[in-house]
């Protein structure tokens, strides 16, 4: 049974251990938020590749630093205590990232700052159904949960034959597919903000078809990206390009070399 940290957590990890902390570091910032069973540290990789930006990805509770913070009750309880650390802090983001169950999140850690005045992000959902079309998600019965992971991304063998590790493993990714089973705060909410909706054209069928309707909890622009790869495509073909394009329109920073593809939304 998880015991509650002594003090509150924080959940808001910056991924460049030499990273400028001054408050006149002009880089832009972006938020990353992992998928069921993800870590802040599945985005460490990231950082050299955008060296014009400042990546920051959410630790969810339950695992690495935070295995003892005891699950949120839902999905918005969790990303609003994003937004208030958000808030509560001098970082203003330029992006939010999430990349499938953090595709949610983020869109409702977007609302939330909306909700309280804060200026809107860009926010990027990889691999992800619009909400109100996402696929059924097992949580209880490890069988299901499983055959579910199979078709996203089997866990290794090494895990698998690792008893305790399987075990720890298996139980924060039922909390996580707790919160997305039960997510239904999404209805008839938009944000005010430019949403760009990325799928890998292998990714599983009922994602690849059900994406573009993230277009309806939008006022801002909607761009659809069609990239090559699958659920985790992400793991192979970091979307760094399609990010530092992002923060190229509201910023000075230039686009690197050698990622324009990323620019042609299908």
């Amino acid at each position: 049974m998880r015991r509650p940290p002594a003090a509150p957590a924080t959940a808001i990890r910056a991924l460049d251990p030499a990273q400028r902390t001054e408050p006149e570091d002009p880089r832009p910032a972006v938020l990353c938020f992992p998928h069921a069973g993800g870590c802040a540290s599945f985005f460490r990789p990231w950082q050299p590749l955008l060296p014009t930006a400042r990546v920051h990805a959410v630790q969810y509770p339950g695992r690495e630093d935070r295995i003892l913070d005891e699950s949120p009750v839902d999905l918005r309880a969790l990303a609003e205590a994003v937004a208030e650390e958000i808030l509560a802090g001098g970082e203003r983001y330029s992006l939010l990232f999430g990349h499938s169950m953090g595709a949610y999140v983020a869109f409702e850690v977007a609302a939330c700052l909306r909700d309280a005045g804060a200026e809107a992000p860009t926010l990027v959902v990889s691999s992800a159904a619009a909400p109100a079309l996402r696929p059924p998600v097992p949580y209880e019965d490890t069988a299901d949960v499983l055959r579910y992971l199979e078709r996203y991304e089997p866990l290794s063998p090494q895990i698998r034959q690792d008893e305790e590790l399987l075990e720890l493993i298996l139980d924060y990714i039922k909390e996580d597919l707790r919160l997305v089973a039960h997510y239904h705060e999404h209805v008839g909410k938009r944000i005010d903000a430019r949403l760009v909706a990325v799928v890998g054209a292998d990714d599983i069928p009922e994602i690849r078809a059900r994406f573009r309707p993230w277009r309806q909890h939008t006022d801002g622009a909607f761009v659809p990206v069609v990239t090559p790869g699958g659920h985790f495509y992400l793991r192979e073909r970091p979307p760094v390009g399609l990010i530092a394009a992002e923060l190229a329109r509201h910023t000075r920073y230039p686009h690197p070399v050698g990622h324009r593809s990323w620019e042609k939304a299908s």
